[in-house]
């Protein structure tokens, strides 16, 4: 039962950890300190859990990757809208 748990919490946390910088980000519109390569890398694991929840038919994986991968997403996309936007 414990394990169920951890295997429920663990994606959830890995999922909601970066919707402050994403609130933040939007906020502001500025994007200074993000970091591009720690972004990718962001996206890079969150692909690759999502294939691993795929491959292994985990909900919970495949539901937290592809929600990880849309908030990563579209903090990508806002890095690029804002660092052309405002020269930073």
């Amino acid at each position: 039962m414990v394990a169920y748990i951890i295997s429920i919490l663990a994606p959830l946390v890995n999922t909601i950890q970066q919707i402050p910088q994403l609130y933040k980000t939007f906020t502001t519109k500025r994007v200074k300190d993000l970091s591009l390569y720690s972004l990718l890398l962001i996206l890079t694991t969150n692909i690759l859990w999502l294939l691993h929840g795929y491959f292994i038919m985990d909900v919970s994986l495949i539901v937290s990757g592809g929600f990880s991968l849309f908030v990563n997403g579209t903090l990508l996309l806002l890095y690029f809208l804002y660092k052309k936007s405002k020269g930073v």
